[in-house]
């Protein structure tokens, strides 16, 4: 990893303006295949990374306003969990949240490998 990079940097930003971090990245690259589920768009990469899109536009709400939601581990579950308003800020965030386009517009991450990760 290159020392210029911040963990929490964003790596991709969606039209919606949600994204995944630096440290989001490594933590999948780090798992068994982690490289080769991201370079050949599988199903497990997706999901995590519209999850990190989910988690990091209510982390952002919640820093301007901690009443926005709530997040715990969930320990029957074992993920994270969150609750929020029916009405509120993150619920109107959410709805807004557009289909990932990154990777239906781009060939093989390219807006991902200047990143060497």
């Amino acid at each position: 990893m290159h020392d210029h990079f911040d963990f929490n940097q964003p790596v991709n930003r969606e039209d919606d303006n949600t994204y995944i971090t630096v440290a989001q990245m490594k933590f999948f690259f780090n798992r068994d295949y982690g490289k080769e589920k991201f370079q050949c768009r599988d199903e497990e990469f997706i999901e995590y990374y519209n999850l990190c899109r989910v988690y990091n536009l209510v982390s952002d709400l919640m820093e301007n306003d901690e009443d926005a939601a709530i997040m715990y581990w969930d320990e029957k579950k074992e993920v994270v969990s969150m609750g929020f308003p029916t009405d509120g800020t993150v619920a109107k965030a959410l709805s807004g949240i557009e289909p990932h386009a990154t990777f239906d517009s781009h060939d093989e991450g390219e807006d991902f490998d200047y990143l060497d990760l």
